[in-house]
């Protein structure tokens, strides 16, 4: 039988912004990006750069701080996707999207 979850708890297991994914995970992704970056290592020298930057911040922080960061880090993202698509000022939909936004104000 399973324990049965505190509210808390349960509401946590339904988010969908969740990171189910371990910290170990989040490291063999950064290294899979850094092997397709280092095909071209004067190209995406930058680039190859910040990863092992973000690849050191990844392996000095807790998982249960990852794991809040990443939750942060999807919703704005979702909220910056809304703002960007909203900026967009050949779309027709998004000017009228763009107008009702307004009204509410």
């Amino acid at each position: 039988m399973t324990e049965k979850l505190t509210k808390e708890e349960f509401w946590d297991e339904l988010d969908p912004d969740k990171l189910n994914l371990s910290k170990k995970d989040l490291l063999n992704f950064c290294h899979r990006v850094l092997d397709e970056w280092n095909k071209e290592p004067l190209k995406n020298l930058q680039y190859v750069i910040a990863m092992r930057i973000m690849l050191a911040q990844i392996k000095l922080t807790p998982e249960n701080v990852l794991k809040a960061i990443w939750k942060k880090i999807t919703l704005w993202f979702y909220d910056l996707s809304y703002e960007n698509t909203l900026a967009n000022p050949k779309d027709t939909m998004i000017k009228e999207l763009r107008k009702i936004g307004q009204s509410k104000n």
